[in-house]
């Protein structure tokens, strides 16, 4: 049996780890993650160059004039146990060991985005699941869920990607949310202000100067808006009796799975109760409700 994906610290960076059983001898493995003509039905991206130590290589998507081409080096090539390369800033490491008739397979992802971790992982199992066909030399069907959702959230509450980073420092903590999204910034955004439960209409964001209502319990005040960019940011002040003294929502470019959420709580270190409320207010009632609501409409294919 083979373990499970695996999130661990590497070198002051971060890896994603994937172990999987093929039944295939070890030459034909190797000759699949190394050939470009089997490389280009499994890997994420067309590759180009050579698969020797030291060899250039060059990744693209698609249309390479709306997508820039991403480069890499082969740092090791050892046939048929090990095979290291860089992609951008990413660091890609193949070890094939022979398990019988078969080869195990272990894929080490190498980066600095911690947030994107779960993304990185599910992204690198829907390919591995490709390499079964292709060394059979059948067609790669296509998997149930091509977005790897459902295995996105899972990996996320695994690897504790939904945990905020907590810190302090000159007075004031700060609670801070980075959570991976599923879904697009428009439809994280629309998520985060809700429906009015009278109408059921899409609430729009306040004006800044304009309180700021949830839409579960419309006669509370949050706070006071400061900021507003739709779907980009959104930043208050809060109202006397909510946790901290300031809050900032912000929808950022993510991985390939969809939007970065990004929520801040910054409040004072001589009210340090007001922290873990802070952490369970925000956690469950904004951020778990936008990643929860955004992965089931991604997976159930509705339109932002």
């Amino acid at each position: 049996m083979t373990r499970d994906d695996e999130l661990m610290p590497r070198d002051g960076r971060w890896a994603v780890r994937l172990e999987r059983r093929l039944s295939h001898p070890i030459d034909r493995v190797w000759q699949a993650i190394t050939q470009t003509d089997h490389l280009n039905v499994w890997f994420p991206a067309h590759v180009a160059g050579e698969m020797r130590t030291g060899g250039q290589l060059t990744f693209t998507f698609g249309d390479t004039a709306d997508e820039p081409a991403t480069h890499g080096t082969v740092l090791q090539a050892d046939p048929p146990d090990l095979l290291v390369y860089t992609w951008d800033d990413n660091e890609l490491r193949f070890e094939l060991t022979p398990d019988g008739d078969a080869t195990l397979l272990v894929l080490v992802n190498t980066f600095d985005d911690r947030p994107g971790a779960a993304s990185f992982a599910t992204g690198w199992g829907l390919c591995l699941a490709a390499l079964d066909p292709v060394l059979r030399g059948a067609p790669v069907p296509g998997p149930a869920d091509p977005r790897g959702v459902a295995r996105h959230e899972e990996l996320v509450r695994r690897f504790g990607l939904d945990q905020p980073d907590v810190t302090e420092d000159a007075g004031e903590w700060q609670v801070r949310f980075e959570r991976q999204l599923t879904c697009a910034a428009d439809v994280a955004w629309d998520l985060f202000l809700g429906r009015d439960p009278q109408t059921g209409q899409q609430r729009t964001a306040p004006d800044v100067g304009s309180p700021l209502n949830p839409f579960a319990t419309p006669h509370v005040v949050l706070g006071t808006v400061t900021e507003v960019a739709a779907p980009s940011v959104l930043a208050f002040d809060t109202a006397p009796g909510e946790p901290g003294d300031h809050v900032r929502l912000e929808l950022v470019e993510g991985t390939g799975h969809g939007a970065r959420l990004v929520l801040t709580i910054t409040g004072r270190s001589d009210h340090p109760d007001e922290r873990q409320a802070a952490i369970d207010q925000w956690g469950p009632g904004a951020v778990e409700h936008v990643a929860r609501e955004g992965a089931a409409r991604a997976a159930a294919h509705i339109p932002a």
